[in-house]
């Protein structure tokens, strides 16, 4: 991996993702782009500089915001991991996705709340939508990770090829860190598989992805995110992999599994778009 955008907002969380983010950078000779948006519905790169001075509460916001994460990158930054401090004027998920696509980001690590969270909110919708619309693998924490973490993954999914293009972008991150790959079959009464069934999915799955250990697991639940949550949680699993999908059908969970996976435990998720 080459390059790990960091969206700043300066919660708890967005130090979380940017300390996880410094440890995988410095395992991975990685830079970090951190990004933070002045909130704004202007299309401000296409305004003209005249237009631009008549507008100064913005530049003003902007002058003041790159001097903030500037200071913020100097006092977090550890180590020599290569830091960009980018502040931009716009719509926050779409800037950050449009900045992963210009550089060309392999990964996207973020809070999985923002600084307006409170235990009445569900997930920050920036996130929502950067898990919605990015192309890279996007890693939703809530706690700093460690390098324990890293090397366990239980990759939870229907094992339909369609989505293994997913699963093959979470691969660099994967390998980087040597990670055990649970692969994670959830069988539910609404949508019972049979076992046997279930087990020829994932060794389809599992062709061509040889140089790689993956176990196979077949979990038995009521409902899908519980049994996610469940079997990371008895087995002590350093991150969930979902590819995640706006569709209707089977090839993948849905992004709503996602979101509630991400709400419902403190274990960081990684999410890949799937279609």
């Amino acid at each position: 991996m080459k390059r790990i955008i960091v969206p700043i907002d300066y919660s708890s969380y967005a130090d979380s993702a940017f300390l996880t983010a410094l440890k995988i950078a410095d395992k991975e000779n990685s830079t970090i782009t951190c990004v933070n948006v002045v909130s704004s519905g202007l299309d401000w790169k296409n305004l003209s500089a005249e237009k631009k001075k008549s507008l100064p509460d913005i530049l003003d916001a902007e002058a003041e915001a790159k001097d903030k994460l500037k200071a913020y990158v100097m006092d977090h930054k550890l180590g020599g991991v290569p830091v960009e401090a980018v502040v931009e004027v716009g719509i926050p998920h779409e800037v950050i996705v449009e900045l992963a696509n210009s550089h060309k980001a392999d990964l996207i690590v973020l809070g999985a709340h923002g600084k307006e969270h409170s235990k009445e909110k569900f997930l920050g919708s920036n996130l929502q939508k950067v898990i919605r619309n990015a192309d890279c693998p996007v890693l939703a924490v809530k706690k700093v990770m460690n390098g324990n973490q890293l090397r366990k993954m239980a990759f939870a999914s229907m094992f339909n090829e369609e989505s293994k293009p997913s699963f093959v972008k979470m691969k660099p991150f994967i390998k980087s860190f040597h990670t055990s790959v649970h692969f994670l079959f959830v069988n539910t009464p609404s949508a019972f598989v049979n076992s046997c069934e279930a087990q020829k999915k994932m060794d389809l799955y599992a062709k061509g992805l040889e140089d790689m250990v993956i176990h196979k697991q077949i979990y038995c639940h009521q409902e899908p995110e519980k049994g996610i949550i469940e079997f990371a949680e008895k087995n002590k699993i350093g991150f969930i992999g979902i590819a995640s999908s706006n569709r209707t059908g089977k090839s993948s969970y849905q992004i709503g599994v996602t979101d509630t996976v991400l709400y419902k435990t403190d274990i960081p998720v990684l999410s890949v778009k799937f279609g």
